[in-house]
């Protein structure tokens, strides 16, 4: 993806040689594969999203982690496919309506079981919680109640039921976070503000900067990559001028555009809980 021939290549078909690209990684549920997880009672379903499928295994891993931590064994079904979201933002709806209807039985099937479904990706919750009974009716079932839960917002659950802590001192440390547009749509509050401060005893400066300007595909095409950059000079002066050590965020490409925009790596919330549960490898 980084290769000069490849970005060149990309222009010509509309993904500017300027955007920040990821780049591909080992896929998350082909290293899901090899993981051995201790023997739980409670079980729980992840969604990684693909962010997390083809860019950031590791996000994947931390989340496993945590959520063996809280005492529940991870599935990762491997029949789940994309949410949909970046093919109905640029018009293949049609495409989106099957991964809909894929995704929706894997769903229902875990959570007949009582088995809790989550993702940690904000945009992937949205989709599934507003745009899928919305623009697909038909492909949710009775009492579909949005399908899945943010991840971030189970585990703070898990800390209220006391399923969840750390008896380690943390390592103090400045953090600011950046709550991502599909995240704040959703109504369910910062709970990744909450989990870092209560499990690290650490504060989070809310950036409350407004967008980051990606806009998942939006930033990353040739005639909008300068809107996004504008949109989000508000978000990187302030995670500049903050100089805090450590950035977070939810969402794979807010943290891609933020590192863009300000040279600095920003972490998914669960991976710096575990960094620095793990004792600090910032």
């Amino acid at each position: 993806m980084h290769n000069p021939l490849t970005r060149l290549l990309l222009d010509s078909i509309g993904i500017s040689k300027k955007a920040p690209v990821p780049k591909f990684d080992k896929h998350f549920r082909l290293v899901y594969k090899k993981l051995k997880q201790p023997k739980l009672d409670k079980k729980i379903v992840y969604f990684p999203g693909c962010y997390v499928d083809d860019y950031d295994y590791q996000i994947g891993l931390d989340m496993i982690w945590i959520f063996n931590k809280a005492g529940y064994e991870v599935i990762v079904p491997e029949k789940f496919v994309c949410c949909g979201l970046p093919l109905v933002s640029n018009g293949f709806k049609k495409d989106a309506a099957k991964n809909a209807k894929i995704n929706v039985s894997i769903i229902k099937e875990y959570k007949e079981k009582n088995i809790p479904v989550v993702t940690g990706c904000p945009s992937c919750a949205l989709m599934f919680k507003k745009d899928v009974p919305e623009m697909f009716p038909e492909a949710v079932y009775e009492n579909y109640s949005g399908g899945l839960m943010d991840a971030q917002e189970f585990l703070t659950g898990c800390v209220e039921r006391g399923e969840l802590n750390f008896d380690n001192k943390m390592p103090e440390k400045s953090i600011i976070y950046h709550s991502p547009c599909h995240l704040r749509a959703q109504g369910i509050g910062l709970p990744s503000i909450d989990l870092i401060e209560t499990l690290t005893g650490n504060k989070v400066q809310n950036a409350q900067a407004g967008c980051c300007g990606i806009s998942g595909s939006y930033g990353f095409k040739k005639e909008k990559y300068k809107i996004g950059m504008e949109i989000g000079s508000q978000l990187f002066d302030t995670i500049k001028s903050s100089n805090c050590e450590i950035v977070t965020t939810e969402c794979g490409t807010c943290q891609v555009q933020i590192q863009h925009g300000t040279n600095k790596k920003a972490h998914h919330p669960v991976s710096v809980i575990r960094q620095m549960v793990e004792n600090n490898k910032y």
